[in-house]
């Protein structure tokens, strides 16, 4: 059978855990900072840069993050493809058709080869973050 102590400073770490509560929207973004930050960091450099001078670097600068948003609870921010080129072609465009091969021109899924190479990494980092913030709270 489970035994359950109330010691003398009990009220203090329901008042801890209480600031942990009020302030869960901004620690899951805290602990997703680094996350996303990965992620983007992965697909740029994994993004290919083609032989047109003019255009070469304009897809691989054009990915950014949206803000963050929460959606029935959960916070989210999104890789965009914003822009377009130097001939007026989309950038979300171009990149749609090299991830799915769409152009003739071959398959090159570089964002989700970049995604998959950064997952284990961005969920731990993820944790470490939330523990830190959370910990920070209790602690104080």
């Amino acid at each position: 059978m489970a035994k359950f102590t109330i010691n003398p400073n009990m009220e203090l770490y329901e008042k801890r855990l209480a600031k942990c509560g009020a302030a869960i929207l901004g620690i899951c973004k805290y602990a997703s900072y680094d996350a996303a930050d990965m992620v983007i960091r992965e697909i740029k450099a994994n993004c290919p840069v083609g032989d047109d001078k003019r255009n070469a670097y304009h897809l691989r600068d054009s990915f950014k993050l949206s803000k963050y948003k929460n959606v029935n609870g959960f916070i989210r921010t999104k890789v965009v493809c914003e822009g377009y080129d130097d001939k007026g072609s989309p950038q979300a465009l171009k990149a749609r058709a090299l991830e799915s091969g769409s152009t003739g021109g071959g398959k090159y899924a570089f964002i989700r080869k970049s995604v998959e190479a950064v997952q284990s990494r961005a969920v731990d980092s993820m944790e470490k973050n939330l523990n830190k913030k959370i910990d920070e709270i209790v602690n104080k």
